[in-house]
């Protein structure tokens, strides 16, 4: 069982499929909910954070949920396979970040969403995970 999205599995994917604007009516592409873990009911928490709080690129082994309730912010989205994008985000956006799928953002004003994650599964790490620090401890 795949614990991340691997470069090979994320073919016909697109790195705006996982931020999605409910606000003005967008639904999360079945292609990506088909791949998501059921949400850790008690992993749900709010955060209420200033414009300095930004967040480095990362990705974790298990799923994030982010369901944006203030303030705007420019989020990056990087697949596996290298492929990236950034969209800035506010009120009304959810971002499913998939497990192996970096993420991270910059906020442009005081900002807050709620949060959760999917269950996590056996063997898989806790916490921000890093591409390229994994690359260079393995050269």
């Amino acid at each position: 069982m795949m614990i991340t999205l691997t470069a090979d599995a994320c073919k016909g994917l697109s790195p705006r499929m996982f931020a999605v604007n409910h606000g003005a009516g967008e639904s999360l592409d079945p292609a990506v909910a088909g791949l998501l873990d059921p949400v850790e009911p008690n992993t749900l928490h709010y955060w209420d954070l200033g414009r300095g709080q930004s967040t480095e690129l990362h990705y974790h082994d298990h799923d994030e949920h982010w369901l944006w309730s203030r303030g705007r912010t420019l989020l990056t989205i990087r697949l596996p396979d290298g492929r990236s994008g950034s969209f800035e985000i506010g009120p009304g956006w959810s971002v499913y970040c998939l497990r192996g799928v970096e993420h991270g953002h910059q906020p442009r004003e005081d900002w807050a969403c709620w949060e959760c994650t999917g269950l996590l599964r056996p063997g898989a790490r806790t916490g921000h995970l890093h591409r390229a620090l994994e690359e260079k401890s393995m050269q």
